[in-house]
């Protein structure tokens, strides 16, 4: 069986697309100006590829060993593609009130390659080719560490592919079922809270 994919809401494919686009008029014009501060990128010929929910996982849920599936849910990310592959993600962030999606950022680093990589390689894996998933995208801000998953729909033997450049505690590229992902986070989540010198109660970890 093959990776399913969840629908964004509303407009949320032509906000992303839309921003990508905007920065690209921005870099090309940069290069044009002789100012090279960003590769210069396509602004036409870009599609949109693998829509995913975002979510994010607070240090605090790691030491607890919460299950992942509580994690918060925070935006929509994309891959931008041009018949070259991939050069960047678009991310949307959402609100609470049923606030319309609006960008949040473009990226351009080496998790793009390394997502493009991962997605390619999907549907070789056996429990893949046996179950259904939907893809997600999990970040650990405070860690580091940012993760394709494969949300089991039709159970919860949910699959974790850490992307690189991982943090030296999470191996690049490993699938990692949760316990184990849980169990290779908790000691570094336990150390980041240990050295957390920020004020208490004012954002949570």
């Amino acid at each position: 069986m093959a990776v399913e994919f969840a629908s964004p809401p509303g407009n949320a494919h032509e906000i992303a697309l839309t921003g990508f686009q905007n920065l690209a008029r921005f870099t090309q014009r940069s290069h044009r100006e002789g100012e090279y501060g960003m590769q210069a990128l396509p602004e036409t010929d870009v599609t949109l590829s693998a829509p995913r929910p975002v979510h994010h996982l607070g240090l605090l849920q790691i030491v607890a060993h919460e299950s992942i599936r509580n994690s918060a849910a925070t935006g929509w990310q994309y891959l931008v593609l041009t018949e070259d592959g991939a050069v960047a993600s678009s991310e949307l962030s959402i609100g609470t009130d049923e606030r319309p999606p609006v960008l949040e950022q473009v990226n351009m680093g080496p998790f793009v390659q390394s997502t493009a990589s991962a997605l390619e390689g999907l549907d070789d894996i056996p429990d893949v080719q046996s179950g259904r998933y939907e893809l997600h995208t999990l970040k650990i801000p405070a860690l580091g560490a940012f993760l394709l998953w494969l949300r089991q729909l039709d159970g919860n033997a949910d699959l974790f592919i850490v992307l690189s450049p991982a943090p030296n505690f999470l191996q690049a590229g490993r699938i990692y079922r949760e316990d184990e992902l849980l169990d290779a986070l908790e000691g570094p989540a336990r150390k980041r809270l240990e050295f957390d010198d920020s004020p208490r109660g004012r954002t949570e970890k």
